[in-house]
């Protein structure tokens, strides 16, 4: 993979989230579940369908940023009425590495195309309003090595920056902070300047990081 593509910012679930609605007597149980792979999605399938052995429809869809890969399934509904109802749930969030999955106790009563697309959409709706979101933003890490006089120059601005920082106190006080990428030029100037150029400032590398939208 290509590392363009492995540090591309996405939006993605951090902890699940479930619904449950009744319609003309049929259950419908959504569950919205972090994953990173096929292999994770199918077997958070496969623990759904066992805890649900009794249920007619095991329907999802999830979408996975490696690759830009969708999946979706019907499980024996009509087709287009279940898998691409949820599909269209997390495209239209933009939500990726993410599975939804929405299980039908059948009440009895017949619901037609357009009452199952409906239904499996709110049950996945649901699901996904009650997980947590969190943006993989592009972060930059630093270490920045200062003498103690210029710590504590540069202590108000750490403290009211909010970045995550480490620091580890010998001869010299060495700081490794995360730095969301767009902000780091401007807060290693503002480094550079509150230490009259004296901090030595080296780059660790790039990484993605989860940013709580809805916490």
């Amino acid at each position: 993979m290509q590392d363009s593509e492995r540090l591309r910012p996405f939006q993605t679930i951090y902890s699940a989230g479930e619904s449950e609605i009744v319609i003309n007597k049929s259950r419908f149980l959504g569950y919205c579940l972090p994953v990173a792979s096929e292999a994770q999605a199918q077997e958070a399938l496969s623990a759904i369908r066992k805890r649900h052995y009794d249920a007619r429809h095991c329907c999802y869809a999830f979408r996975l940023a490696q690759g830009g890969i969708a999946r979706s399934s019907d499980d024996g509904e009509p087709s287009g009425t279940a898998g691409a109802p949820i599909l269209s749930v997390l495209n239209g969030a933009e939500v990726e590495n993410a599975l939804i999955a929405v299980v039908r106790y059948f009440g009895g009563v017949l619901l037609g195309t357009g009452g199952l697309v409906r239904a499996y959409g709110r049950a996945a709706s649901e699901a996904l309003e009650h997980a947590a979101i969190a943006r993989m933003q592009l972060c930059r890490s630093i270490r920045v090595a200062v003498s103690y006089p210029s710590y504590h120059a540069l202590e108000p601005l750490l403290r009211t920056s909010g970045y995550p920082c480490e620091a580890d106190y010998g001869e010299r006080v060495t700081l490794t902070l995360l730095l969301p990428e767009e902000e780091a030029d401007a807060f290693i100037a503002a480094i550079t300047q509150r230490t009259d150029g004296s901090a030595a400032i080296e780059p660790l590398g790039l990484s993605l990081e989860a940013v709580p939208l809805n916490p």
